[in-house]
């Protein structure tokens, strides 16, 4: 189920930098590294652990993910 979703999501930013300045394709990059991370580590976050502790894992896995995303796709 996720997988469509995550795919899609890269094709709508893949699309929407074709007919952009260099300085506005690095704007996307940087917000969809941010959004991705934030996805992949709100996913790893969910599992781990259970009830108020998963919840926890995946807010955090989510912040985490999604600077680690930003600082990786900004440079």
């Amino acid at each position: 189920m996720k997988s469509p979703l995550i795919l899609g999501a890269m094709v709508l930013v893949a699309s929407a930098c074709a007919n952009q300045t260099p300085e506005q394709q690095h704007e996307v990059a940087c917000i969809s590294g941010s959004f991705m991370g934030a996805v992949l580590g709100g996913a790893a976050g969910s599992l781990i652990g259970g009830g108020v502790g998963r919840d926890v894992a995946i807010a955090a896995g989510s912040v985490a993910g999604g600077y680690a995303g930003q600082r990786y796709s900004c440079g």
